[in-house]
C-alpha cells in the first residue's frame, strides 16, 4: 500500500468505526437462528436464509431484513465475539462463556425486549470489545487501565458531556470527559454515525448502561452511568424515588422542586434513569393528585436554546410530561403526603379543599 495510503487509513480510524444502531433484540434471534444451522455451521448467505426461513425480525419493522442490515447484524456480533469465523464460514462462538449464556437463553419473540440477563449478557460483550471502549466506554473510566465489569462501569462511571461545534456543514462532535483537559473530537461522518448513533444509542437505549440530557445550565448533553433498573413493585407499591424526593422537603407546607435540578440530583448523581424519577412523579401524581401541583411550561420555551432536533430531544428528557399533556417543569409537593402508601379515599377526601385551597 502507497504511503499515503496507509497515513489516510490510520488517520479516519475506520476500522474502530464499525458500530451502528442495531436492536440487541434482533441480534440474539440471529445468534438463535446460527445456532440452529446443522452442525452450527453456516455462511453469510445461509444465516441470511435461516433468518427468514424461521419469519425472525432483526430490527423493530416487519418483513425481511435488507441485505446492509443483514452486513451490519452479522458485523456486530462478529466484532463483539459472539460469533466467529473460519474463511466463510460462521458459527456461534460457544466456546465464550458468556455466548454459551446468551445460547442457553431464550430469544425474545419477534417485537419483544431482551430479558435483564441478556441484556446484561451483551453488555458484557460489549464492554469487553477494545474499539468500544477506545471510542467511547473508557471516557466514563478516566484512568482505568483494566476493562470495566457491567456493575464496575455502573458503579464507578463518571458523567460525561458532549457538544457539536463548528460550522454547520462541517460540525465535529467534542467528548468532554471528566478531568482538565480532556476532550476527544469525531470529525468524520463514519466516526459520528458509529459513535453517537451506533455505540452510544446501544449503551443508551438498548443496553441500558447510561441515560443522558441536556442540562439547563449549560446546554451540553450529559451521559451517566446508571443503575440496573429495579423491578416494578406493583401499583400500588411507591417506586423506590418517592422517598427521595419527599425526604427533601422543606419545613412549609408546600416544597417547590425544579425537575430539571431532580434529574441532576436523583440521575445523575445517583445513577439512576430519568424514567424512574418521572415514575416516581407518576405515582406522586396519581395516588397524591390533591397533594402534588404540576406546573406547566411550553414547548417552545423549554426548547428555545436548543439548536437541532436531537437536542430537542434531549432537552424535553428533563420535563415531565403524562402523556400529550403539557410539559411540567416544576412540582409542588405538600408536606402531608406519606410515601410509603397509597392514601385511603377518607384521608384523600378529607384533605381535597384544604390542599386545593393552597395551590
Amino acid at each position: 500500500m502507497p504511503q499515503r495510503a496507509r497515513q489516510c487509513t490510520a488517520a479516519s480510524g475506520s476500522t474502530q468505526f464499525w458500530m451502528r444502531a442495531v436492536s440487541f433484540a434482533g441480534l440474539h434471534r440471529m445468534l438463535h437462528a446460527a445456532a440452529s444451522a446443522p452442525n452450527r455451521r453456516t455462511t453469510a448467505a445461509g444465516l441470511n436464509e435461516l433468518v427468514v426461513q424461521n419469519g425472525l425480525t432483526l430490527t423493530r419493522r416487519p418483513g425481511v431484513p435488507s441485505p446492509t442490515t443483514f452486513y451490519h447484524y452479522r458485523t456486530t456480533l462478529l466484532r463483539l465475539g459472539a460469533l466467529s469465523r473460519e474463511g466463510r464460514i460462521l458459527s456461534p462462538n460457544d466456546q465464550h462463556p458468556r455466548v454459551r449464556a446468551l445460547l442457553n437463553h431464550p430469544a425474545p419473540a419477534n417485537g419483544g425486549e431482551l430479558s435483564d440477563t441478556a441484556r446484561d449478557g451483551f453488555a458484557a460483550l460489549v464492554l469487553d470489545n477494545q474499539d468500544c471502549r477506545t471510542v467511547f466506554f473508557d471516557f466514563f473510566m478516566p484512568g482505568s487501565p483494566a476493562v470495566p465489569s457491567v456493575s464496575v462501569f455502573r458503579r464507578e462511571g463518571l458523567p460525561v458531556k458532549w457538544m457539536r461545534e463548528g460550522p454547520t456543514k462541517a460540525r465535529r462532535v467534542v467528548f468532554r470527559p471528566a478531568g482538565v483537559g480532556r476532550r476527544r473530537a469525531y470529525s468524520l461522518p463514519a466516526q459520528i454515525t458509529a459513535v453517537l448513533y451506533g455505540v452510544r444509542y446501544w449503551a443508551r437505549d438498548e443496553l441500558g448502561l447510561i441515560d443522558e440530557y441536556v442540562g439547563s445550565a449549560d446546554g451540553l448533553a450529559t451521559m451517566f452511568p446508571v443503575s440496573r433498573p429495579v423491578p416494578d413493585a406493583g401499583a400500588d407499591c411507591p417506586p423506590p424515588l418517592v422517598q427521595g424526593l419527599l425526604a427533601e422537603r422543606g419545613s412549609g407546607e408546600w416544597t417547590l422542586f425544579s425537575v430539571s435540578d431532580l434529574v441532576a440530583r436523583h440521575c445523575r448523581d445517583g445513577r439512576q434513569r430519568i424514567s424512574a424519577l418521572l415514575g416516581a412523579i407518576d405515582w406522586l401524581v396519581q395516588n397524591w393528585h390533591h397533594h402534588t401541583v404540576l406546573i406547566p411550561t411550553s414547548r417552545a420555551m423549554a426548547t428555545l436554546t436548543a439548536t437541532s432536533p436531537m437536542q430537542e430531544d434531549l432537552v424535553l428528557r428533563r420535563y415531565y410530561r403524562r402523556g400529550k399533556g403539557p410539559y411540567i417543569s416544576h412540582i409542588r409537593l405538600h408536606a402531608g403526603i406519606i410515601g410509603d402508601r397509597v392514601p385511603s379515599s377518607r384521608h384523600h377526601a378529607g384533605t381535597t379543599k384544604r390542599t386545593e385551597a393552597r395551590v
